[in-house]
Order: structure tokens, then sequence, then C-alpha cells
């Protein structure tokens, strides 16, 4: 049993790290292990669009031809048995960079021959499980943000294969564990009871 925590945060903050280590503490507790993909740490270039790992089918996602970090980080996500998919949001009208990025280049979880109007999932029976995490620090009213968010993550998601099983908007308070303890604590546990199943 392996959690990824795949972080697609773009700035260093110490609510996400305590975010991290909260989740990480908790499965160790249990005996379950966890990894954290950050991907701010590695060198990730944005898509091309030139759909060449995309002309293969199968279940597999297709190596890019692009030579940066993303290849072997497509293996990494591949070990997980269900992720916690993490993303901040700083900017009212302007969307996380590298989430973007991350996203653009799991084009390689699609089937999408030339001539064929749309992309196909490889893995369109989900058979992993994720909850979303977005720490969000745009405190406006009727927030747009929050639901633009989740809709990309969602799409992060269902490209990996995995189903969503829940998610959270995480608002920065002056003792952030502390108030979202108990349902950071019901999120994880529903993604180990998916495991059981």
């Amino acid at each position: 049993m392996l959690i990824k925590i795949i972080d697609c945060t773009e700035s260093y903050n110490q609510d996400i790290e305590g975010i991290v280590t909260f989740f990480t503490n908790y499965f160790n507790a249990l005996n379950i292990k966890s990894e954290r993909i950050k991907f701010k740490d590695y060198r990730i270039v944005t898509c091309t669009q030139c759909r060449c790992c995309t002309q293969i089918k199968g279940e597999e996602p297709v190596k890019c031809v692009i030579k940066d970090d993303m290849n072997p980080l497509l293996d990494k996500i591949e070990e997980g048995d269900a992720y916690i998919i993490l993303e901040d949001r700083n900017d009212l009208f302007n969307k996380n960079k590298v989430h973007e990025k991350v996203e653009s280049r799991l084009i390689a979880y699609h089937y999408w021959p030339y001539g064929q109007t749309d992309s196909i999932l490889r893995k369109p029976i989900f058979k992993k499980t994720s909850i979303l995490i977005n720490y969000n620090t745009t405190k406006y009213f009727m927030n747009h943000s929050f639901y633009t968010t989740k809709i990309s993550m969602e799409d992060v998601s269902a490209s990996i294969g995995a189903e969503v099983l829940d998610w959270q908007v995480i608002i920065p308070t002056n003792d952030l564990i502390k108030d979202y303890a108990k349902r950071l604590k019901e999120l994880a546990d529903l993604l180990i009871n998916s495991l059981k199943k």
C-alpha cells in the first residue's frame, strides 16, 4: 500500500509543509507508506502539443520525446495505489503555473491519434482513488478560483486513473493544522478505507 502525494504547489509555505507533514505522520503511525512528488523541485517544461505520446494504444502512459524530468516522474506516479493531489492558488485571475505544466504533460495518459477529434483516457475505469487539497489564499466572496481549481485537479486525477473521493479548500488561519486536523483526518481515513476494498 503506497500513497503518493502529488504536490503541484508553486510557492513555499509553512502551512503547505504542515499539511504534508500531517498526512505523512498520520500514515506512518498506521504503517502506511507515503511518498511526496514535489514537482516544483524538478525540471519540467510545458507540453509542446506534438502529441507523439498519444499515438500508441495502451493503458500505460507513453514517455515523452522531451528529455526533462517528467518521464521518470510518470513512473513514480504509477507506483501509487492512491493519491493526495495538492495544489496552491495565490492569484484569483492566474492559474498555478506548476500545475499547468504538470497537467499539460499528463496528456501521456491519453490516447489521441492524429485525425481523431478528441482524446480518450487510457484508464477510463478508475482503479485507484484520490483526495484533492487546494490551499487557497484568494479570499473573495463567491470565489470562482475554488471551483476552477477543483476542475483542473479533477482532470489530473482522471488522467492518472483515480476516482476523486472528496476535496477540501484550505484557507490560511492562525493555527491551520489545529483548525483543519479533524477534516484532514477524515480525508486520510477515506483514502485508506478505499484501499481496503
